[in-house]
């Protein structure tokens, strides 16, 4: 590079240094202390405006929130007004499986089923703040008066649900002495409906009963029909037990969020599935204010059973 280029470069560096100080003016990056002061004076309290209309603004927003029931429930919101079906045992530690299967030879293998409804139905046994309904009683009965809704009875520590009773489940084969039906190849299954705050059945007309279900069909309950999803599937099912026959006892809805609620459900017993077969099953539930669609599967779940009939496999000694 020639001479006149270096002198060039020499100036460039002596601009850009004043540029960063300049001693004369008193500037350090085209301010002086001055101006350096007002600007994050500006910003400073800029930005803590800012952050206090956001902390503000969400304060408010949070004070409208109810930390047990949402703001917007039932028709026309995001949660619905048609409840869900789901079952019991599901395995969290395999969530995306529907399929039950297990040796009746070896108990290891319906261990974990077992373990799973004893987990679920363990809540029952507390009944602080239940009551025992009997008769016409029912959870209906907190809201009759127009007084109570759903959204209040959560800080309401004097509301008491009705006590859902299991005994029923162990007279009729389905107790925790045999293992839920599972030692005996004679597997239930537990059927509930997802919690909607305020929902509750309501029945056919007499004349509009589903023929599937007439002849179990009861007034104020939600009738559940198990089957196989195809006909061969539907000769393997055999025998299916309800327990209750008619279902879902209605008396214990609405769900409200209330202290200790007690989720109703019913379950369904398999009399004589055929041994290492993989039978898929699909359950629905039968209300007039359920709707029942196959595409997006409302009002229904689907599961598979396998009952295994095999010697264990023994574990392999290790040579030493």
């Amino acid at each position: 590079m020639n001479g006149r280029g270096k002198a060039n470069g020499a100036v460039g560096d002596q601009t850009f240094s004043k540029f960063l100080f300049n001693k004369d003016k008193g500037t350090c990056l085209g301010r002086t202390a001055k101006s350096w002061v007002q600007i994050l004076a500006f910003y400073l309290v800029f930005y803590s405006l800012l952050i206090a209309f956001w902390i503000g603004c969400l304060a408010i927003f949070l004070s409208t929130l109810d930390e047990k029931v949402p703001r917007y429930y039932g028709k026309g919101t995001i949660i619905g007004v048609n409840p869900g079906v789901g079952y019991q045992p599901w395995l969290l530690d395999d969530p995306d499986s529907t399929l039950i299967r297990f040796n009746i030879r070896d108990k290891s293998s319906y261990q974990k089923y077992v373990d799973t409804l004893d987990k679920y139905l363990s809540k029952y046994s507390n009944l602080t703040a239940t009551r025992k309904c009997v008769g016409n009683q029912s959870n209906a009965q907190l809201f009759m008066d127009g007084s109570a809704r759903p959204e209040i009875l959560s800080g309401d520590d004097t509301v008491k649900s009705c006590r859902f009773e299991l005994d029923k489940f162990s007279r009729a084969g389905c107790g925790k002495n045999i293992s839920y039906g599972f030692s005996e190849g004679k597997p239930c299954v537990i059927l509930t409906l997802n919690r909607l705050i305020g929902w509750m059945p309501i029945d056919y007309a007499p004349d509009s009963v589903p023929e599937i279900i007439k002849e179990r069909y009861k007034p104020n309950f939600v009738t559940l029909k198990c089957d196989g999803t195809s006909d061969i599937d539907k000769e393997h099912v055999g025998n299916v037990k309800y327990i209750p026959e008619a279902g879902i006892d209605g008396k214990y809805y609405p769900y409200a969020v209330m202290p200790n609620y007690q989720q109703p459900f019913a379950m369904i017993k398999f009399d004589n599935l055929p041994r290492n077969k993989v039978v898929l099953i699909e359950c629905r539930a039968y209300a007039q204010n359920v709707e029942i669609d196959i595409t997006s599967k409302l009002g229904m779940v689907n599961f598979e059973v396998m009952v295994q009939d095999v010697e264990p496999e023994k574990p392999i000694e290790q040579s030493r």
